[in-house]
């Protein structure tokens, strides 16, 4: 073979232009995916524990409410309690849950409810055999190849507010994927509900840290649907998430959100914040 003929594999044996096709087929493989879609598990719950099993926590359960009560510090929640009959003392800020009053309200709940999306096509049912994947929410910091990690800004939000709306597979925007540490604390929540309406067509969360960053999620999730107040209750599009300050105190801000919330007919998730 003469050294002037290109040999099987030598870079001089496909035109120059041969490397960013292949770049270009590479990168269409990395982003076929499949169509957005609900899911939903057509097999029972595994069962760890047994029905007998999880009785005994329920019971458990009304009897520490009951009986020791919960540190509520918000004193118009404790109002409300008071009203709907609950057994509230303002001066000790606790309040003790009569087991009929917990099972009622547990009855109340809905076996399954819609949040509605600016795209109605992206809303999503949650409960049921539903699953809904949702992105993280929440931290102060980023980190990526090519910068490391570094405090959280404003554009690292976006971006990732953008590969959420790209991303089939997550169903839902989890309330601020990165804290954006470059804009006033009093405001960015504003510039955080913008984004979120703006850069996804898909539901998101907003926060409860008080009922003005509440009421503003509220306010721009119904303007951006072009609901009325009435109309919103009735056709929910937010979710938030309240973090009680351990399972039996329940602070000031994180009541005031969760009034907020529950009060216009929007979606609360609670958890005990034992991180």
């Amino acid at each position: 073979m003469s050294e002037a003929t290109p040999r099987r594999g030598d870079a001089t044996s496909r035109p120059s232009e041969a490397a960013p096709r292949r770049r270009e087929r590479r990168a269409a493989q990395r982003l076929r995916q499949p169509s957005w879609c609900a899911i939903a598990v057509p097999y029972r719950p595994y069962e760890v524990l047994s029905a007998d099993q999880i009785e005994a926590i329920h019971l458990a359960s009304l009897k520490v409410l009951e009986q020791i009560g919960m540190e509520v510090l918000h004193e118009p929640s404790r109002g409300l309690l008071k009203a709907a009959g609950v057994d509230v003392d303002h001066a000790s800020q606790r309040v003790h849950f009569d087991r009929g009053f917990i099972e009622e309200a547990i009855a109340k709940a809905p076996f399954e409810f819609t949040l509605h999306a600016r795209n109605p096509a992206r809303s999503v049912t949650l409960g049921g055999n539903r699953v809904v994947i949702s992105s993280v929410g929440g931290p102060a910091y980023i980190s990526d190849l090519d910068r490391g990690r570094r405090d959280g800004s404003y554009a690292d939000m976006c971006d990732f507010i953008r590969l959420v709306q790209s991303l089939n597979i997550i169903h839902q925007e989890g309330g601020g994927p990165v804290e954006p540490l470059d804009l006033p604390a009093e405001s960015r929540h504003l510039d955080l509900y913008l984004a979120q309406i703006t850069l996804t067509d898909k539901t998101w969360q907003g926060w409860a840290l008080g009922r003005g960053r509440a009421v503003d999620a509220i306010e721009m999730a119904r303007i951006a649907l072009g609901l009325t107040s009435a109309e919103m209750a009735q056709t929910p599009a937010q979710m938030t998430i309240v973090n009680t300050n351990s399972p039996l105190r329940l602070d000031i801000p994180m009541a005031e959100g969760l009034t907020a919330y529950a009060g216009a007919g929007e979606a609360v998730v609670v958890t005990p914040f034992t991180l």
